[in-house]
């Protein structure tokens, strides 16, 4: 999901990066714990029934639900931050319910590259990096195709425009 979250002038703007999550925190518990109430259900019945082995398994399949559960919301949190200001774009990651940022780039706006490599179809990008000395790093990873072009558009209408490549390759030096 791409958002601009506010814009004074061509020249400063915000845009706010985040996958699309379906599911609030809540209804992931409930789906979590009625899936632990089937699990747990049936492996009672055939632990009462004589199979008693099955137990420790379905314990390790209700902690491994639980990670993949936590994995999931925890990916689903994520944030990434453009702030587009005179003369610098600055890029915040952030993750979880408090959303503390985890990393923080920062890119000077004259000798900054917006790279994108473009997938099968022509009107929708693969992937975007921001590119520049400081470094290259990829942005809107989670983002899809038509999300990537929704965000190629806002950077130009903000006045930074992208480099279209059929593809790219990382060399080392």
């Amino acid at each position: 999901m791409v958002t601009e979250v506010g814009r004074v002038s061509r020249k400063n703007a915000c845009i706010l990066l985040a996958p699309n999550q379906s599911l609030s925190l809540s209804g992931n518990l409930w789906v979590f714990v009625s899936l632990v109430a089937v699990s747990l259900g049936i492996s009672l019945a055939f632990a009462l029934a004589g199979a008693w082995m099955i137990l420790p398994f379905a314990g390790l399949e209700v902690l491994l639900l639980g990670v993949l559960f936590a994995y999931v919301y925890m990916e689903g949190t994520r944030r990434e931050v453009i702030r587009i200001s005179g003369e610098r774009v600055v890029l915040d990651c952030c993750r979880g319910h408090r959303q503390e940022s985890f990393y923080h780039r920062e890119f000077s706006r004259d000798n900054l590259l917006v790279l994108v490599r473009m997938g099968g179809n022509a009107a929708e990008p693969a992937s975007v990096s921001f590119a520049g000395p400081e470094g290259c790093l990829e942005i809107g990873e989670f983002l899809t195709d038509g999300e990537r072009a929704a965000l190629v558009q806002k950077l130009s209408d903000c006045g930074i425009f992208a480099r279209k490549e059929s593809r790219y390759s990382v060399q080392d030096f």
